[in-house]
């Protein structure tokens, strides 16, 4: 073979299907249907050409040259499609709902531990009234004087728009910190901020119920605390599994340990933080609004709590194959073999 005069033959297709290539790196949606078609078939050639020099030339350079260009070429051709933006965010909804039904023991331990120390904090204040400074820490005491007196103030429309800059802003945060912690402390800090914050739930029913303001406290706090709480829960649940996965790491070391169950906690982690971001506008906005009756906000904190069970319960559920779709499966292997 004359190489000189193969290459002179021969690269000017190779420059334009370089061009072509780098046109479509991005997406192969940049070129024209008569540009398409001509890269397809230069990408032929180009191939051919490959084939040609690798059987009949020592020329290496050249060889790694036309070996570059074809695996770009065929990158560009073969590039699985992107997935639209709706796709990709019911993909995510839904492995958030499926971890969450493969982690259920993390998220059951969770909002037990939560439940827990609010009964634990309501029991010790009525046995125990000295420890009334534990539970309600002085940086608390306004806001709990409040709650009892039935004086939490009915926000107009500035000031929710405000408070609802300041939950979007706090409570995620407080979830990240709930699950980020697991990793340096085994799990044990995130089970503290979860018994915290069960034991400032406990510690405010037991200050309000002299005060006959029970009801008055949940009707302001379930129409957002169901979705915030939950969100808490999971993030008590992604400080668990990855604090489990350092504590019983079994036949793996604990950093493989940790690596494998980081994809699950931080799925559970980053849907804690969305379902802060979701409750901060009810919080703001719907739960201390004085112009929604308190029945609407316990029908929508039912309705809420309905919902959230339904979704985690059965969105993504996969279907098993019924026998006669198995039997058919099997047929055709049968078959192909």
């Amino acid at each position: 073979m004359n190489e000189v005069l193969f290459v002179e033959q021969r690269e000017p297709d190779w420059k334009r299907l370089n061009l072509l290539t780098a046109k479509a790196d991005s997406s192969p949606a940049n070129l024209r249907q008569d540009e398409l078609e001509e890269f397809v078939r230069l990408y032929k050639r180009v191939s051919a050409d490959l084939a040609r020099v690798r059987t009949r030339s020592a020329n290496v350079e050249l060889i790694e040259f036309l070996n570059d260009l074809c695996a770009k070429a065929y990158g560009v051709l073969y590039r699985a499609p992107k997935p639209k933006i709706w796709s990709a965010i019911v993909g995510g909804i839904r492995t958030s709902a499926q971890t969450v039904r493969r982690r259920w023991k993390a998220v059951a331990l969770s909002t037990g531990l939560f439940i827990a120390s609010g009964i634990f904090a309501y029991g010790s204040l009525k046995l125990a009234p000295q420890t009334r400074e534990y539970y309600i820490p002085a940086a608390w005491a306004d806001t709990f004087r409040s709650w009892r007196d039935g004086n939490m103030p009915e926000r107009g429309l500035g000031e929710s728009l405000a408070m609802t800059g300041f939950y979007m802003g706090n409570n995620p945060r407080a979830a990240i910190a709930t699950g980020a912690m697991a990793a340096g402390t085994f799990g044990v800090g995130s089970a503290y901020l979860v018994f915290f914050n069960g034991g400032l739930i406990g510690a405010l029913v037991h200050e309000v119920e002299p005060a006959g303001r029970i009801g008055y406290l949940f009707a302001r706090i379930l129409p957002h605390g169901v979705t915030e709480l939950s969100g808490l829960f999971l993030s008590g649940a992604a400080g668990f599994v990855m604090g489990g996965a350092l504590l019983m790491p079994g036949r793996r070391s604990r950093g493989d340990a940790l690596r494998i169950a980081a994809k699950d906690g931080l799925t559970l982690l980053v849907t804690s933080i969305v379902m802060m971001f979701i409750a901060a506008p009810i919080e703001g906005f719907f739960s201390f609004n004085p112009a929604i009756p308190t029945p609407v906000k316990i029908l929508f904190a039912a309705a809420s709590a309905i919902a959230w069970a339904f979704f985690w319960i059965g969105f993504g559920v996969e279907k098993p194959e019924d026998d006669q779709a198995l039997a058919n499966r099997s047929r055709k292997s049968s078959t192909a073999a």
